[in-house]
This record gives structure tokens, sequence and C-alpha cells, in this order.
């Protein structure tokens, strides 16, 4: 299924959009649906839905802080205590206030692994080459 749009285009970028479909023997259309794709950002819907608001913030983020953003980590001495808690509730022995101090953590690990892949994603979209995982792995 697909949908009409009229749109205005100044000539300079008509121009550009009718030499690609030339060079790439494709309807124009064809090379503006195809630009468009890949301009858009990706879907929240791909993000659970708790997560979502927290991850909507990052569309309006400037290259830079994106760049930040993806460098984040979960402080050592919260993943410390999230491994504890984790081992402790292997033995069953959580109380509430350590189970909700568990999910807490959870929570907050999983929110900033979202953060940091949607930017991550988003900075790939914008023309940036994200660092390889041993580049990654060299940097820690």
């Amino acid at each position: 299924m697909s949908q009409t749009i009229t749109i205005n285009l100044p000539d300079t970028v008509y121009s550009q959009l009718k030499r690609a479909a030339e060079l790439f023997r494709q309807p124009t259309e064809a090379i503006i649906a195809q630009s468009l794709a890949h301009s858009l950002p990706p879907l929240l819907e791909e993000i659970p839905f708790q997560y979502q608001p927290d991850i909507l913030p990052l569309l309006q983020m400037s290259d830079a802080s994106l760049q930040i953003e993806m460098q984040r980590a979960f402080p050592q001495e919260r993943w410390s205590e999230y491994e504890i808690l984790l081992d402790k509730k292997k033995t069953g022995s959580l109380t509430r206030k350590e189970e909700k101090r568990l999910d807490d953590l959870r929570r907050e690990a999983d929110l900033l692994t979202f953060r940091r892949g949607y930017a991550a994603v988003l900075l790939k979209r914008r023309g940036y080459r994200l660092p390889t995982l041993q580049e990654l792995e060299q940097s820690n």
C-alpha cells in the first residue's frame, strides 16, 4: 500500500533527485521513498512501552549529546550492588526492600542500555561511524 502526497521542493533538490533517478535508473518517486526511509529515525515502538518516555528526548539531542549518551556506563558501585542482590535472590533470601532495590537497579540498567543503543542508532542514521566491539573493549 502507498500514499500520495504533494510537496514543493527547491529546484536544486529536485534536480538532484532527478539526476539520482537517472543514475540509478529508478523512478524519482523510488529515490524519494528510499531517501526518506533512510533519514527517518527508528520508531519508538521497537522500545518497550515503559521506557519510551525516557528515550523520546534523544530524538531532539545534538550529535555531541548523543555521543555522550552512547558512552554512558552503569556506575561500578551500583553494578556491584546489583550483582550482590541478584546472588541473594538466587538463594531466596531477599527482603521486600532488597527486592524493590533490585527491580530499581534492573530498570536503571535496562534504561541505560536502551538509551545507549538508541543514541548509537541515531548517530549511525546521521552518518557517524560507530566504534567496533574491539574498539569499545580497548577503550575500557
